[in-house]
């Protein structure tokens, strides 16, 4: 039996993978024919965060995100506190004390 459960992991993990490196694959090769192809340059993925909003590009895509129920002040960031592990608020916490010490 625990043979079996391993090897279904290895399974999902490879396919997992395999879907990954084809997408990637995917976006630089697109991307590098456009580029060749047009005088305007075009990136295979971008994200830019401000503080009301991100804004994730992929090839000539551009989506568009709230940022407002990641703020401490939120219901559903406090929520995702507690059910995140215990790392996640270790080093949530390491990067609010450095916040405040640089800053």
């Amino acid at each position: 039996m625990h043979r079996k459960k391993k090897k279904t992991f290895v399974r999902a993990v490879f396919v997992y993978l395999l879907l990954t490196t084809g997408l990637w694959m995917f976006l630089n090769s697109y991307s590098n024919s456009y580029n060749r192809l047009s005088v305007e340059k075009l990136s295979p993925a971008s994200l830019i965060i401000s503080e009301d909003k991100a804004q994730l590009k992929i090839l000539n895509q551009e989506f568009t995100f709230g940022t407002d129920a990641l703020l401490p002040e939120s219901k559903l960031y406090y929520v995702l506190y507690v059910i995140s592990p215990d790392e996640v608020h270790f080093v949530s916490d390491i990067f609010s004390l450095s916040d405040h010490i640089i800053g």
